[in-house]
């Protein structure tokens, strides 16, 4: 599951410093076991003035067309309210049914943090209700095996049943390279007293702090540093911290309210918007809701990319429990007196005295699984949730070409063939890339793609790859 980008997760950090440093107190930004960012910087190439190299190798994400996912994670559209998770977190459906899932957690959605809180919730959950010892949980991702793991400490028989055939869901990491490199999820959010912080310690990873304050922007038309889009951010991010402390109409969408509120619509601006919101909810700004930035803790203690597997974490979760991969489930049957009634795709049928289902919503949403038995309040707060989708190209190069940088915001319009910049077209993809060298081990950039421009994207990985290249080049030429 790839998380949010999350810039404000970064500006909680900074007032906490602040604040910290204010008062004397910094001990309070202590934080245990980051990998501070390697000092010593690969030797730099002069910037080309012609064409940029060729990167030796590159990686396409596909989460929203992944059968497993349809998308990256979820978010609140336009009407919604937390409430909805809420109403989701609650519910057990006649003492045998809970849910679990990152879109389950009111305080930490969307994250991998709030995928293994809702796992321990629905462990809790059905502990407190003892509807007796045999206990399904579909899926393996984060909030599954977490939920298993609880389970199984307290004494229950557990089955965990996976579609893939792997552990870990949307966190994923691929090793084609002979190196770790996340394809889901890569950051650890909110890192003053994460659960995740220590298991990564346990998993013998290491926490690579962002530095999202490092960043450069640049305009594909000049091929130079742009003023105009630093400033397009810094205004965004300055009515989102107002929009955050206020209670919008949940009818209005963030679109909506950046207009009445004084943002004004040029491509520096739409930019901003396209990097600020759409690849941090996933959600375009006129679908989102305005309640969507208002929900949640406070993201305190930063973030960090996660270096060396972020996948360890979940199969350390998972270490001794009975998880059985390649088992799709097509229906969940609690309306019987006997027990929960789970139908595999091979035609199996699994029996127990309870089920945790830890699916993204976008699968209930399609009902894959069906469940029978669920009353119109669980069924209305699952179709009120929204899927977004968050994608990325990844490159790897010999030499690390661009600068010591960790952020490139890249402004689109310059490249040759590209839509309208208002379009969501291929002149809003690719807009962001993070330097990703001290992450992976050897020099890689991540462009990131959200929103109708990801899923709008070419076909082909040939061709996404091709249109990020573009963008770098227009922008460093």
């Amino acid at each position: 599951m790839p998380s949010p980008l999350s810039r404000r997760n970064f500006l909680g950090a900074t007032t906490l410093a602040a604040a910290a440093i204010a008062t004397g107190n910094t001990s309070a930004l202590a934080q245990p076991t980051l990998a501070q960012p390697t000092l010593a910087q690969p030797t730099l190439a002069k910037l080309p003035r012609a064409k940029l190299p060729n990167p030796t190798a590159s990686l396409v994400t596909r989460w929203d067309t992944d059968r497993w996912s349809l998308g990256a994670y979820s978010a609140l559209p336009v009407g919604a309210t937390a409430g909805v998770r809420q109403t989701l977190a609650r519910a057990i459906v006649n003492n045998r049914l809970v849910f679990a899932g990152e879109y389950t957690d009111p305080e930490y959605p969307a994250t991998v943090q709030g995928a293994l809180r809702s796992g321990e919730r629905a462990a809790r959950t059905l502990i407190a209700n003892d509807p007796g010892p045999k206990i399904i949980v579909i899926g393996a991702g984060m909030a599954g095996v977490s939920a298993a793991r609880d389970l199984t400490s307290s004494g229950a028989q557990v089955v965990v049943v996976e579609a893939r055939d792997r552990i870990g869901g949307r966190v994923h990491t691929n090793t084609s390279w002979g190196l770790p490199v996340e394809m889901g999820a890569a950051w650890v959010h909110a890192l003053k007293s994460n659960p995740l912080v220590p298991l990564a310690q346990q998993a013998q990873l290491k926490l690579v702090p962002s530095d999202y304050d490092n960043e450069s922007f640049r305009d594909t038309k000049t091929g130079r540093p742009s003023p105009s889009a630093e400033r397009a951010s810094n205004q965004l991010f300055s009515l989102l911290g107002r929009l955050e402390n206020s209670w919008p109409n949940p009818s209005t969408s963030v679109a909506s309210w950046l207009h009445q509120h004084g943002l004004p619509v040029n491509r520096f601006t739409t930019w901003s918007v396209e990097t600020g919101i759409v690849q941090e909810y996933g959600l375009n700004a006129s679908r989102l809701g305005a309640r969507a930035p208002t929900e949640g803790a406070d993201f305190l203690g930063g973030d960090a990319f996660v270096s060396g597997g972020y996948q360890r974490i979940p199969e350390l979760l998972a270490a001794g429990l009975e998880v059985r991969l390649n088992s799709p489930v097509v229906n969940i049957d609690v309306s019987q007196s006997n027990g929960v009634h789970v139908t595999l795709e091979s035609g199996a049928v699994l029996t127990a005295d309870a089920v945790v289902v830890a699916v993204p919503v976008s699968l209930l949403q399609a009902q894959s699984p069906r469940i029978t038995g669920l009353s119109k309040a669980i069924q209305a707060a699952i179709g009120g949730i929204a899927t977004g989708d968050l994608e990325k190209v990844i490159l790897r190069y010999d030499k690390q070409w661009w600068g010591r940088e960790t952020v490139f915001g890249i402004v689109g319009g310059g490249v040759p063939a590209q839509s309208s910049i208002l379009a969501p077209g291929s002149a809003l993809r690719w807009t962001e890339f993070y330097n990703l060298t001290d992450v992976v081990g050897a020099p890689t950039l991540v462009g990131f793609s959200g929103g109708s421009a990801a899923r709008t994207r070419p076909k082909s990985d040939s061709a996404c790859v091709a249109e990020a290249l573009a963008m770098l080049q227009a922008a460093f030429r």
